[in-house]
């Protein structure tokens, strides 16, 4: 999974295959394969060590959880399978389709989903306006992320308080 993950990160998706992985992790190809069928299971695997989202500390503030969040969200994306997996998402499924489906299940729908109960748990505990489109929310939080990343190579340190301070005044 290591060499999965890191071949991920330097060469992205198209550089994560069978042969590379057994190369890179010094393990026979056939070992490779008697734990995985194809790269598709391989990459599933790989992005399963990103799933697992860490719980929010309890007695948090919904904005603190927010930024709890979506500090994950940002080291998920950076370190653990970094910004090239996002480039070659958005060059198109028809490229990469295994990875893309793989990727959008394991890391992206888990962290979309968590925000997005956040949000809605916030707006039962009066924390938020009802009546929030809370989808549209979360997909503001996420592609301020992606753009900065597409349009400037890097996300500033201060991302998640910049932009939870421009969209707090109309959550709240």
């Amino acid at each position: 999974m290591d060499s999965a993950l890191q071949l991920l990160r330097e060469r992205g998706p198209q550089g994560v295959t069978m042969e590379a992985v057994a190369l890179r992790s010094g393990r026979a190809k056939t070992t490779i394969y008697r734990r995985y069928r194809n790269r598709y299971e391989l990459l599933r695997a790989s992005l399963s060590f990103v799933e697992g989202i860490p719980e929010p500390p309890p007695g948090l503030s919904l904005r603190e959880r927010l930024h709890f969040l979506l500090e994950q969200f940002r080291h998920g994306l950076e370190e653990v399978v970094g910004l090239r997996v996002l480039a070659a998402l958005l060059s198109g499924d028809e490229d990469d389709p295994e990875f893309s489906r793989a990727f959008r299940e394991s890391v992206l729908n888990p962290r979309v989903e968590v925000l997005l109960t956040a949000l809605e748990q916030g707006i039962d505990e009066g924390e938020l306006r009802p009546g929030i489109d809370c989808p549209t929310v979360v997909s503001m939080l996420a592609g301020s992320f992606i753009a900065l990343s597409a349009t400037q190579g890097t996300v500033p340190p201060d991302w998640t308080d910049t932009v939870l301070d421009a969209l707090w005044p109309a959550l709240t």
